[in-house]
């Protein structure tokens, strides 16, 4: 969840933070904010683009032509995913939970739409690959789910996951000869090393952003007085896209 913090009207500075409504970021993890977006929007976009950016572009390394699996495709990081993914030639098959978010997932720019809760990983798996499976699958859900993605890869696929804090039996990784990278944007700041890339990335997602390839979907903006109920709202499984937090105050 990110702070928007402005400077009296002026927009002239802004910050992103976490609870927070200052920080001193290190140059190279920054860049500049796309033209075309409201503070908020771009205040939404850091944390959730760099987790994508890393997991498609980065480690998966989409190529056009492939089919790529998305699960939670309208969640923060997951509707993201859709886009980069798009971006990058390749076919979108995004999961969701409801016909709501199965039409926002559409205005991403999903190829196919995929509820799980109608249809399990062996049917959609069938019908949408021939039973061969996915080339790509990116599990934003994780703990149990991970074992769906695994189910839904191809044959020495690819599986990338950003919630892997579970125990797993990792049989069908070692049968279908599954590669799985685990992604945790944080690392480079924690350890110092590949911050630069982070600055890259910000950089090149504020070129799409104004390009119109990519855009931030706010589900609900609340103010730093209404903390809990966003935390809430987060917490309750409703949210589509991105949560955020407002606060002015005058220097």
């Amino acid at each position: 969840m990110e702070v928007l913090s402005t400077r009296g009207e002026s927009h002239e500075a802004y910050f992103i933070c976490i609870l927070a409504l200052f920080v001193a970021p290190q140059a190279n993890l920054v860049a500049h904010k796309p033209v075309s977006t409201t503070m908020a929007e771009a205040a939404a976009l850091p944390l959730v683009s760099i987790t994508a950016w890393e997991g498609m572009i980065d480690r998966a390394k989409i190529q056009p032509g492939q089919k790529v699996l998305v699960y939670g495709a309208t969640g923060g990081v997951g509707h993201i995913a859709v886009q980069l993914v798009k971006w990058a030639g390749a076919t979108v098959f995004a999961l969701v939970s409801s016909n709501e978010k199965g039409i926002i997932a559409r205005r991403l720019g999903a190829d196919v739409i995929i509820n799980y809760h109608q249809q399990p990983v062996e049917e959609f798996v069938a019908e949408h690959t021939d039973g061969e499976g996915f080339d790509v699958v990116f599990d934003t859900v994780g703990n149990d789910n991970l074992q769906n993605a695994f189910k839904a890869a191809k044959l020495n696929g690819t599986i990338v996951s950003i919630v892997s804090l579970s125990d797993q039996d990792l049989t069908l990784l070692h049968l279908k000869g599954l590669t799985l990278h685990l992604v945790f944007m944080l690392i480079p700041m924690l350890f110092g090393r590949g911050r630069a890339h982070h600055g890259e990335i910000l950089s090149k997602l504020a070129q799409l952003v104004d390009e119109g390839k990519v855009h931030p979907h706010l589900d609900k903006i609340f103010s730093m007085a209404e903390i809990a109920s966003a935390h809430q709202y987060a917490e309750s499984g409703q949210a589509i896209g991105k949560i955020v937090l407002t606060q002015s105050f005058n220097l």
